[in-house]
């Protein structure tokens, strides 16, 4: 049920991310199902949260909280460009399955995310960050079809067990990977599809592009 505070809460998100709320979710550290909670009216946003909106992009929490414009006179301001990270989303699919070949590489948008935001929740510094789809079942329950996953390609070694995309013989897929002493053991996580290992001969031919470090879903 649409509140008065619900609504002015919809505008910041209006400002900041272009009415788009798994943005706003994901630049502000927030769940997207969270969001559409409190832009209904179902839900109200901690006061610590609030903090962080005022913090990191001057929402004016007088407004917000009673509807009187505070002294500075604005809703919210925008973060300054430097403290930006936009990631691109390729038009490829990484395959949870058998593997997808790579047809595209055009960029279809970018997402914005705050560098704090990377650095604190994430651990990554932005620099080499993209987004692309996932594709198949052989990744469930972590990830879906569909997911959209944001890959830190400077992680392109297999230093801790975790999820990476691998440019494999079938194509690129999304994969657990883990290196035992150069032997690169391949991880579905849905038990219904085979594990397998790359030889350490076998891995130039098989590189690793990246670490999956955050997904994106439709709910």
């Amino acid at each position: 049920m649409s509140t008065a505070f619900s609504r002015r809460f919809q505008l910041v998100v209006d400002q900041l991310a272009q009415g788009n709320k798994k943005h706003f979710a994901a630049l502000t550290g927030k769940s997207a199902s969270h969001i559409y909670k409190i832009c209904r009216g179902m839900s109200r946003p901690s006061m610590a949260y609030l903090q962080e909106l005022y913090e990191e992009y001057k929402v004016d929490l007088t407004w917000l909280l009673t509807g009187e414009q505070s002294s500075a006179n604005q809703v919210a301001g925008t973060p300054r460009n430097s403290d930006l990270v936009f990631a691109p989303m390729f038009d490829v699919q990484a395959s949870a399955g058998l593997g997808s070949e790579v047809v595209a590489e055009d960029i279809e948008d970018y997402f914005a995310f705050n560098k704090s935001f990377l650095s604190r929740q994430l651990n990554v510094s932005g620099e080499q960050l993209v987004f692309v789809t996932i594709s198949g079942d052989s990744m469930l329950p972590t990830l879906h079809d569909g997911d959209r996953v944001l890959v830190d390609m400077s992680q392109n070694s297999v230093a801790n067990s975790g999820l990476y995309l691998l440019q494999s013989e079938n194509g690129l897929m999304a994969k657990r990977l883990t290196d035992k002493n150069g032997e690169l053991l391949v991880v579905s996580d849905n038990p219904e599809y085979e594990n397998w290992t790359i030889l350490p001969s076998e891995r130039e031919a098989n590189p690793v592009a990246g670490k999956i470090v955050w997904c994106a879903r439709t709910i």
